[in-house]
């Protein structure tokens, strides 16, 4: 009887803790990600074959697949199968303990890391600090990171490789406000743009460049080969064959099957071009017909490669005949130099300045009007396009993509800005000086022409080998201008040119010539470029996973919008630019079983769970699905029956104990 007694308390006990479980469980019908638990019976030792009740072996997690419901909310983050998010606390001091957990309702922490509702870090890989040396290629040295003046997305490619997760972001600032159309009395026949054609030309680097970031991030690991662009020149008739002398005549070529026409310009000279009569043109002699003739030529290539550089991907430049056989190079100086370059053999280089970008030059030809004949040209193709692969094709369609946004400085003076009654005063010494370097040359003018004065400034400032390394002259169509190097687009410089001479208006006799703001516009839009690699190695070791942009040195601007993908990599989107930013860790357990349930949501490992083990990309462990919370697994009409079940059992080892007690005091009362 006395045995009945424990018997029926032992009972009544297991099953007060199996009503325990159950309430638990009815308790957390509602928690997110909770697991529902059960309780394991089991007897109690025998005595002569009688066992002595029951007792709880275990109260076990079940591991079960929750229901999934969808939010809307970016930061809920739901697991599809078998893991565990990882946690820690952020505030704990000595060693930071990690949990475990199923719950993904996530947001921003007041630091800007990805937390749990228990302000708990979630842990996984995060991004790398940016070294501004050499993740940063940009146009200004003093920013390095995105703001607001950055408006205008070149490029953003995510890109996944061996164990690194790389984001490629190119912008620039807004280049179609800043772009200004060449003056054409500085740069016609010299790859002359206009506005439109200087932001086409953008626009086009900016679809190859996506093109080839978007190529790239298909094979990151393939073959990497820089780009190069085609050249080619057309050669058009000598002109002791050319007839053109109306405007009914005119010149052609085709390029990728499209004609482009320019009719012959005529013009009447103030410059004795053949030197055949002497007079500057200035009365009728023998070689004023001629002079014409060349002059009206000069404007007539001029204006066809003008027409030819307003394509997006082109430039076009009248080329100095001494260079189309090695490397064309365009005319320089006034129009006695292009009357050299047009006299007995035309020719129009063209460059494509998208780097691969294979174009094909047609029939070229003069045509005559009155004849209904063609005089035909030819073509020679100086350098081949050839297209790169992989990352070297991405870093030279960037490098074209900056040279044409950015542009280079332009400073232009004028013959009519250098002198006062267009010739040199005698003995007037030119100072021009580079301060960025310290840097000065002197031409000393005698009497003489300002052409001579500004190709002796254009020789001894590309021949200084302080200066020439950041800046290049040029007597582009009789004017000193002086530019950035080629491979510093966007670099600038502030620069002087004195003389000795007495100038138009300046009294003071300062000397001082400011450069002809109206003539000096950049090469390019003038716009800034800034280009950011940010990059996330999943070999790492795991930390908290800060989401605000500022912190993370990408943009003043600390929000974007939060997305986390089926592996767990965390983007934030900025501008229509996405960053992946961080990836969240997905921990598997040989024996989940074993872990320690600690509240809040949270288990802890064990000996018996053994040390979480994590995979790369979280191969192999649960799916994480976005804005989408795991449902509780407690089911209330189980668990409702399971009450009634416990309860029926309780009250019966009650009742075996009444019983027992009934017993005991009939056998008491019978000893009395």
């Amino acid at each position: 009887m006395v045995g009945s007694l424990w018997t029926g308390i032992s009972g009544m006990s297991t099953h007060q803790a199996a009503l325990d479980n159950e309430s638990h469980n009815i308790a957390n019908v509602n928690t997110i990600g909770y697991k529902s638990s059960r309780i394991s019976f089991a007897d109690q030792m025998y005595q002569d074959s009688i066992g002595k009740g029951s007792k709880v072996v275990d109260a076990e997690k079940l591991y079960t697949q929750g229901g999934m419901k969808s939010t809307g909310n970016s930061y809920d983050v739901a697991l599809q199968g078998s893991g565990f998010f990882v946690v820690k606390d952020p505030n704990a001091t000595g060693t930071s303990e990690e949990f475990y957990t199923r719950a993904g309702n996530f947001r921003m922490g007041e630091s800007g890391t990805l937390q749990d509702a228990n302000s708990f870090d979630v842990v996984g890989w995060s991004m790398s600090p940016i070294d501004t040396a050499n993740d940063i290629s940009s146009t200004n040295s003093n920013i390095t990171s995105f703001n607001n003046d950055y408006s205008k997305l070149a490029g953003n490619q995510i890109i996944k490789k061996d164990g690194v997760i790389e984001t490629i972001t190119s912008k620039l600032t807004d280049y179609a406000s800043l772009a200004q159309s060449d003056d054409p009395s500085v740069m016609s026949g010299l790859g002359y743009k206009s506005t439109s054609a200087k932001v086409n030309g953008v626009e086009a680097l900016i679809a190859d460049y996506q093109a080839k970031l978007k190529s790239y991030a298909a094979n990151p690991t393939g073959p990497s080969s820089t780009s190069s662009s085609q050249v080619s020149t057309v050669s058009l008739p000598d002109s002791t064959a050319s007839q053109m002398s109306t405007s009914s005549d005119q010149v052609y070529v085709y390029i990728d099957g499209k004609k482009y026409t320019q009719n012959y310009i005529e013009v009447t000279t103030s410059l004795d071009h053949d030197n055949a009569d002497g007079d500057n043109d200035s009365t009728t002699g023998a070689g004023e017909a001629g002079d014409n003739q060349i002059a009206s030529k000069i404007a007539t290539y001029k204006a066809l490669a003008d027409q030819l550089s307003q394509l997006p991907w082109a430039k076009a430049y009248i080329t100095d005949p001494t260079t189309v056989a090695t490397s064309p190079a365009p005319v320089e100086g006034s129009e006695a130099s292009y009357a050299n370059a047009v006299a007995t053999n035309p020719n129009i280089t063209i460059e494509s300045l998208i780097p691969g970008e294979e174009f094909i030059v047609g029939e070229s030809a003069e045509y005559i009007s009155t004849t209904a004949s063609k005089i035909p040209g030819s073509d020679t193709t100086n350098a081949v396009a050839m297209q790169g692969t992989g990352f070297g094709a991405v870093e030279s369609s960037k490098t074209a993509l900056l040279t044409a946004a950015a542009g280079l400085q332009r400073d232009v003076w004028s013959s009519s800005d250098l002198v006062t009654n267009g010739d040199p005063v005698a003995a007037a010494d030119y100072t021009f000086t580079n301060p960025n370097t310290g840097v000065a040359t002197t031409v000393s003018a005698t009497a003489g022409t300002t052409q001579e004065l500004i190709d002796d400034l254009v020789t001894k400032i590309n021949a200084d080998s302080n200066m020439n390394t950041d800046i290049k002259a040029h007597n582009y169509n009789g004017n000193l201008v002086v530019e950035t190097i080629e491979s510093n687009p966007g670099g600038s410089f502030v620069a002087s040119l004195k003389s000795t001479a007495l100038l138009s208006g300046d009294t003071a006799n300062t000397g001082n010539i400011n450069k002809n703001s109206d003539l000096s516009i950049n090469s390019g839009t003038d716009a800034e470029f800034l280009s950011m690699t940010n990059t996330l190695n999943q070999t790492s070791s795991k930390d908290s996973i800060q989401l605000k942009l500022d912190n993370l040195g990408i943009s003043d601007s600390p929000f974007g919008e939060f997305e986390i993908d089926e592996s767990g990599l965390i983007t934030m989107k900025q501008d229509g630019a996405s960053f992946a930013i961080g990836q969240v860790s997905v921990a598997l357990f040989s024996n989940e079983t074993g872990l320690s349930p600690q509240g809040n949501n949270m288990l802890s490992k064990t000996i018996t769970s053994g040390e979480p083990i994590y995979a790369v990309n979280n191969d192999k462990a649960a799916g994480i699905i976005g804005r989408t919370l795991e449902l509780s697994t407690s089911d209330l009409s189980t668990s409702l029956v399971n009450l009634m079940v416990y309860q029926r059992a309780f009250e019966a080892n009650s009742k075996s104990i009444s019983t027992s007690d009934q017993l005991l005091t009939t056998l008491i009362q019978l000893k009395k």
